[in-house]
């Protein structure tokens, strides 16, 4: 069979496509297959790590105790070099995860209203039964306490309130006393976006992203005691959690106790 010159020439640029294409796959195969060490601009090390992910403004990696999301602002020149980091591209892949975030938090937001709104008319139809009262003196005495143990309290529970890490953090980099009087102790609907997920003795420990860095303030934690449905998740992934604020602990870490997911 007669091939002519422009065939042969189109065969050749396919064949040559297709090596650059394997080629282009192995070097990210490489990247997410070998272990290596990495060091953030502050001091903090990641030792015999394994590149799974790389996202326009940072890498995703994973180490013996889990998986954390490593900005290329944290990390050296040659790091940024290596992995062809580009401060453009890096800014509008974080305006659309936020944007997005944005608009997930808005629609739990609204849910969360939503089913407010479906309890109290619940109990506007459905209002508590007064409770029966005895004639005698054990009967009444019952029925005090009876009535000391229903109403608001027990058959209303009160739910969290809503907020974003974000802003958590601010308030605690701002004052910490303030900050304590205001929230700690109380429930709150947070949400985020996940910097790692480790196991830390029999809980479960979720870091997430904070704004910037300050000098009373470096991470967000929060501790879940049950795993299940953490699996879903990765270092990246937008979350709405709901936990106990307990101040900021060791290591300047604002932690949340008592979590789980929404």
């Amino acid at each position: 069979m007669n091939i002519s010159r422009p065939e042969v020439a189109f065969v050749v640029q396919i064949r040559f496509v297709k090596v650059i294409v394997a080629s282009f796959c192995a070097v990210l195969f490489a990247f997410a297959a070998s272990a290596d060490d990495f060091g953030t601009i502050d001091g903090k090390e990641y030792k015999n790590v394994t590149v799974s992910r790389v996202e326009p403004d940072g890498i995703v990696l994973v180490t013996s105790s889990g998986i954390s999301k490593v900005y290329f602002t944290e990390l050296s020149k040659e790091v940024q070099e290596r992995f062809h980091y580009d401060a453009t591209k890096a800014a509008a892949y974080s305006t659309e995860r936020t944007a997005n975030q944005e608009a997930l938090y808005k629609q739990r937001r609204e849910s969360e209203r939503h089913r407010v709104e479906e309890r109290a008319r619940y109990w506007r139809e459905h209002p508590t039964p007064e409770p029966h009262r005895e004639s005698n003196a054990i009967g009444s005495s019952l029925d005090r306490r009876a009535s000391s143990l229903t109403g608001s309290a027990l058959d209303r529970p009160a739910y969290g309130q809503a907020t974003t890490a974000a802003f958590l953090f601010s308030q605690y980099a701002t004052n910490q006393i303030n900050a304590d009087k205001q929230y700690n102790g109380r429930i709150f609907t947070v949400s985020g976006t996940i910097k790692s997920v480790t196991p830390s003795g029999e809980e479960i420990a979720v870091e997430l992203v904070v704004p910037y860095y300050a000098p009373e303030v470096y991470y967000i934690r929060c501790n879940f005691n049950d795993s299940r449905g953490l699996e879903q998740f990765q270092a990246g992934n937008p979350i709405s959690l709901t936990g106990t604020v307990d101040g900021v602990r060791s290591y300047k870490t604002l932690t949340i106790k008592d979590c789980h997911l929404r």
